[in-house]
Parts: C-alpha cells; sequence; structure tokens
C-alpha cells in the first residue's frame, strides 16, 4: 500500500465519520448467520455492521469495550473495540500469507476520532524491521526512529509523531513474531472531533487504547 493511498484514505475516512452517526440500527437475527443465532448480539457498532461482524470470534466481551478478532487467514488474533468498523472496500486478503484492512472509531466522550490500517504478512523476511520500518516511515512520512520492545511472544518496534498542520496524531508499530514469520504493519491515526486543526488529541489519552490493541496480537 502506497503512502498516497493510505493517507488518501485516511482523508476520505475523517470527512465520512463526521458525516455519520456511530451506532447501528438493529439487526435481523434471520439474515446473520449460525453464530448469531446461538448468541445474542451485542448493541455496539462492530456487530450491527454486517461486515465487521465476521470478523468477531464470539460475542463475549473480553475486556470492558473489547471483543476478539480473528483474521481471515487464521493468523492472528488481537482485540478489536466494541465501536469499531472494518472497511469493505479496503479489504484484501491473499490465501493465509496476507491481509489488509483498516478499521475506525468514533469516541464522543474522549472526543477523538482515529483509523487504523493493518497489514499482516508471512513472509521469510518477517524479522528484517528496517524493511517494514522504512515502509511505515514512507507511507506516513515519518522521518523519526523506532523504539524496540520486546514481549513473550513478539517484538514491537513503534514510532509517533504529530502533525501540527494537520492536527494528526500518529502512532506506526511493526509487529512480529518471535516464533514464526509472521508481521504486522500498524498505522494509527487520530484527531480531535471538534475543530480538529486547533486542536491535538493527547497521547497519554490515547495511547492506552492503541498499547490494549497491539500487544493483545497473537500470532497463530
Amino acid at each position: 500500500m502506497t503512502g498516497a493511498n493510505i493517507l488518501k484514505r485516511i482523508l476520505q475516512f475523517y470527512i465520512l465519520i463526521l458525516l455519520a452517526v456511530t451506532g447501528g440500527c438493529g439487526m435481523s437475527k434471520e439474515k446473520d448467520n449460525g453464530k448469531a443465532n446461538q448468541e445474542p448480539m451485542p448493541e455496539t457498532e462492530a456487530f450491527q455492521d454486517e461486515f465487521t461482524r465476521e470478523f468477531m470470534k464470539s460475542a463475549e466481551e473480553i475486556e470492558e469495550g473489547y471483543y476478539t478478532f480473528e483474521s481471515k487467514t487464521k493468523g492472528y488474533t488481537m482485540l478489536f473495540p466494541e465501536n469499531g468498523k472494518i472497511s469493505k472496500g479496503d479489504y484484501e486478503q491473499v490465501d493465509t500469507d496476507y491481509e489488509a484492512l483498516s478499521f475506525a472509531e468514533k469516541i464522543d466522550q474522549e472526543n477523538v476520532t482515529y483509523f487504523v490500517t493493518i497489514n499482516f504478512e508471512e513472509s521469510p523476511h518477517a524479522k528484517n524491521t528496517s524493511l517494514y520500518t522504512k515502509q511505515l516511515s514512507i507511507a506516513t512520512g515519518y522521518s523519526g526512529e523506532y523504539t524496540p520492545y520486546k514481549l513473550e511472544d513478539k517484538t514491537i518496534y513503534y514510532g509517533e509523531y504529530t502533525d501540527h498542520d494537520s492536527g494528526l496524531y500518529f502512532y506506526n508499530a511493526y509487529i512480529f513474531s518471535n516464533e514464526s514469520d509472521k508481521g504486522i504493519r500498524f498505522v494509527f491515526s487520530g484527531r480531535c472531533i471538534d475543530e480538529p486543526k486547533s486542536c491535538e488529541p493527547s497521547p497519554s489519552v490515547i495511547k492506552d487504547r492503541i498499547k490494549r490493541v497491539t500487544e493483545s496480537i497473537t500470532f497463530k
């Protein structure tokens, strides 16, 4: 995915989300898959949206405000926000080796709206961090360094910055499995809902939200 495409999608998203009303209408269980008939569906955007619901492993809330997302490649799972919505038009999958998706969420109580792009890949080059962090930097215009930290099952390289002209806060991360050839490029861009050019979202407010998702990624 080129930098121009990522930035175009981000801008398109912010135009649309400010016009949209978060929250779905009633859902017909008769039109849903078998999972809906087995479990009552939560009244959240993640389950009200038909395409997003396909990725929800179950209707059980794992943490407050989060459910379990399962990739269609079966390559990884992660926490997914209850009012996140996956873009069907942006979704790509190549067998079990590659998956690209984007999702967005609007959080009125925190005056934040954000957009996330995820590129999953299984490749013998997965641990080539310089290759994938360079791709992230080109895609978002980030010129800083990446800070690594290692967890038991994965390693995360991340960088963050604020574009003061647009009011956008960016968090880039490359996450790879310590035990396999799987990795994820993760780009978070957030901004204030009101007066975005004069208001910058506080990293301290949304950093915990980002870490919850990235650190929950489990490679299969």
